[in-house]
């Protein structure tokens, strides 16, 4: 059985319990992390750690030291010994201990409670997490108006891309991509997006979770001359669009052959997703 982390000590993951009053479960307040594990080694854990602590300053959540946190993490990798894997974090705010009156502010004496997890991940191909063959003909996605609750912070709350992806469940789409209320895209549901116009890597600059895997493919980007713009995108700009991909930690980068009625077909052998893809693997295996 996987050994976790709970507020100070290691044990059997399956034997963590968590309290229906904690606010982390009745109101939905849980910072989330998640970074992955190659071979035994955290990739860009601080990155992922340093949200974390962004997250708990803004909520006002007690969270240790960046290094302690790293430290148990390596503890539990240690234990769990998984040739690859994902490493999870969970921060609930806890139960109020004194709560009176119709207000959030009125409770208080809350007792935040830190987890740490580690699952397995089998990926069915080194450069292709989820196999070959959607890497090979690409993810099809489709727009659906969203605005993101808080987009600064990594929260356990993805109800509303849960609730979209019903929404077309049985359709010709593998993933929704959000628009803002005043129009310009966003992100995937548990992704990030770019795409390539006119020979440039664009990528959405407000209204999403600024993931990590985003920030390592703006890193390859400069290191490789890629020219890069951060910029609101709308989707009529789609329709001149000649490559297009999501990025996440789990999935890493995974083109698109078409979003809506807008053809990328040329994406899955595009220059630009071809050599940040192949990037990406080398510092992986770095």
């Amino acid at each position: 059985m996987p050994i976790a982390y709970y507020d100070g000590q290691y044990l059997e993951r399956d034997t963590i319990r968590i309290s229906p009053t904690d606010f982390g479960f009745a109101r939905g307040v849980t910072l989330f992390e998640l970074a992955r594990v190659y071979g035994g080694k955290p990739f860009y854990l601080m990155a992922h750690l340093e949200r974390l602590e962004r997250g708990s300053k803004m909520l006002d959540l007690p969270l240790p030291a960046l290094t302690e946190l790293a430290d148990i993490a390596s503890q539990v990798i240690a234990r769990n010994s998984y040739a690859s894997s994902a490493i999870k974090f969970y921060l609930t705010a806890g139960e109020c201990a004194r709560p009176s009156g119709s207000s959030y502010m009125a409770c208080e004496g809350f007792t935040p409670h830190l987890m740490i997890f580690e699952d397995e991940v089998m990926p069915k191909h080194p450069e292709a997490p989820y196999g070959l063959d959607l890497y090979q003909s690409g993810q099809r996605l489709k727009i659906v108006p969203f605005d993101r609750d808080l987009p600064m912070l990594k929260t356990t709350n993805y109800l509303t891309g849960f609730y979209a992806a019903r929404q077309v469940a049985g359709a010709d789409y593998d993933d929704i991509l959000f628009t803002h209320r005043d129009g310009y895209i966003t992100e995937a549901t548990r992704s990030n997006f770019f795409c390539v116009i006119n020979g440039v890597l664009l990528t959405p600059q407000r209204g999403m979770l600024l993931g990590i895997t985003r920030h390592v493919v703006l890193e390859l980007a400069a290191q490789l001359g890629i020219k890069t713009i951060e910029r609101d995108l709308f989707p009529a700009d789609l329709a001149q669009a000649t490559e297009a991909f999501t990025t996440g930690s789990i999935a890493e980068l995974v083109p698109a052959r078409s979003i809506d009625n807008y053809h990328l077909a040329t994406t899955m052998d595009g220059k630009i997703f071809t050599a940040l893809r192949q990037a990406f693997s080398a510092k992986i295996q770095g």
